[in-house]
């Protein structure tokens, strides 16, 4: 995913919020959706590329349901929603990305599609993939939720 995270994020935070969750735990939600890639500031500027971004602690799952798990004990539901929405992260990554589901137990790497190198840079590659459009579609549905939401209060007031 490339830029689809935080939109994807607002889409399941706002779901969440219709099922009657906190307004907490939608701000955490949304948070969680974007924080595993704060890693590409590592990635960028300290390791210089030479590890896939996929491969830091940011991107192992029992990381966040370690998280979720805290949040639940200690009835932190920003933390909660933070756990929730980084597992959400990993799950969109693990489409067209690779993502090690088993650490620490195993270390294979999974990935229901995978982006062949058909161009000369992988974002081309990426951004020529059918997952792209899927992508977009999601961006779009996510800005017309918030919209429309904007839009429904606007009403109400």
């Amino acid at each position: 995913m490339l830029i689809a995270h935080l939109p994807a994020g607002y889409l399941a935070a706002k779901g969440a919020k219709a099922a009657g969750v906190s307004q907490t735990v939608f701000w955490g939600i949304l948070l969680g959706s974007i924080v595993p890639d704060f890693d590409m500031l590592w990635f960028h500027f300290v390791d210089h590329g030479n590890t896939h971004h996929h491969e830091y602690l940011t991107h192992r799952p029992l990381v966040w349901a370690v998280v979720l798990g805290v949040g639940l004990v200690f009835r932190q539901l920003f933390i909660v929603g933070i756990g929730v929405g980084a597992i959400f992260h990993l799950m969109l990554d693990s489409i067209a990305g690779k993502v090690t589901w088993g650490w620490p137990f195993f270390d294979q790497a999974t990935t229901l599609v995978v982006v062949q190198p058909t161009h000369d840079h992988w974002v081309k590659s990426f951004l020529t993939h059918w997952t792209f459009k899927v992508e977009i579609a999601v961006v779009a549905f996510a800005v017309f939720v918030f919209i429309r939401s904007i839009f429904r209060r606007q009403q109400s007031e």
